[in-house]
Formats: C-alpha cells, structure tokens, sequence
C-alpha cells in the first residue's frame, strides 16, 4: 500500500479492463479471481481518490483558507460586541481615523494613547523587517477586517476633537511635557 497515486490509478485501471474483458467474455477466470480484482479494483480505486485529494489540497489548501475566514469572522464578532466597550480615548483615536479615511498612523514605540487599541488587536504595528524608524514616528495601521466592522458601527464610535488653540491634535499623541 506504499504505492503512489498514479500507481494506484493505474492497478484500478488495469484490474477494471481485465474486469470488462471478463464481462465481454474475453477471458474466463475463476470465481475467487474475479472476486480478487473487484477487491483489488475497489482498493485501488479509494487509494487514488485519497491521493487526488491530498494532491489537490497541496496545491489549493482549501481547509487553510476556510479555517482563517472562519478567524476572522469570529474575531470581527468580537471587535463589533466590544464597540459599546470603548473608553472616550479609544473611540476619539478610532473616529480621527474613520474620520479622516486614515487606516494608518504613526505613533511613539509604544503606541501613545492608543496602547489599549494595540493589546487587543484592533491596532497593530506595521513595519517591514529591516524598517528603521523614529522611536517618536513608528507606524501602526487598522487591519482591513478590523475596519471593516468599524466603518459598519461608524455611528456608534463618537469623536470628540481634542483642539490645541485652532489646531486639531491627533488623539493617541502623548502630550510632551518638556
């Protein structure tokens, strides 16, 4: 049973012919004979179905691709219930962005206010491996399912411009107090 599964076609197919040739009457086996080959034809058989389907998997992992649209539907599910959750600070940082059409933004290393965003994945660090970058200038982005959910409950996240004189202030900036 360690054959492949083109050897496994080809024994079906060989065991199927002679089964037809018997049918036709062409040849004339044995009862235990004939019984052997539709045994043989039926093991075989199974055996390259089995090798199709894992050979069609590699080269399109179906159940991969179902597995992560099922994360990411329950992870949306979880994003949308925790929306009535978000504190001022948070909603603020999320409506500048849906605001402003911003997925991206750029932040100190650790996030600045919107550090509560970042722990629960609803902001994450978006930088290439070897990127440099300024500890006071690190970029973080929205996950595009993540603003999905948002710009479906746009309404329901209310922003409050925080204003320094006529200058409208990003919201998950630190003041600096130097």
């Amino acid at each position: 049973l360690k054959s492949s599964g083109g050897q496994a076609a080809a024994l079906a197919g060989a065991s199927g012919l002679f089964l037809l040739f018997t049918h036709w009457g062409w040849v004339n086996p044995p009862d235990w004979a004939i019984q052997g080959l539709v045994f043989l034809l039926l093991l075989t058989t199974f055996l390259a179905l089995v090798a199709l389907g894992s050979a069609t998997l590699k080269l399109a992992p179906v159940h991969k691709w179902a597995i992560a649209w099922f994360n990411t539907r329950a992870r949306q599910r979880e994003i949308e219930a925790y929306i009535p959750y978000l504190t001022e600070r948070e909603q603020n940082i999320l409506g500048y962005l849906l605001k402003y059409n911003q997925k991206v933004f750029t932040a100190e290393t650790d996030g600045g206010y919107a550090v509560t965003l970042i722990s629960r994945g609803l902001v994450v660090r978006v930088m290439r491996p070897g990127q440099q970058a300024s500890a006071f200038d690190v970029p973080f982005a929205v996950p595009d399912y993540v603003w999905d959910v948002l710009a479906k409950n746009k309404d329901k996240i209310v922003y409050r411009p925080r204003m320094k004189g006529t200058t409208e202030v990003h919201p998950w900036r630190v003041p600096s107090g130097f």
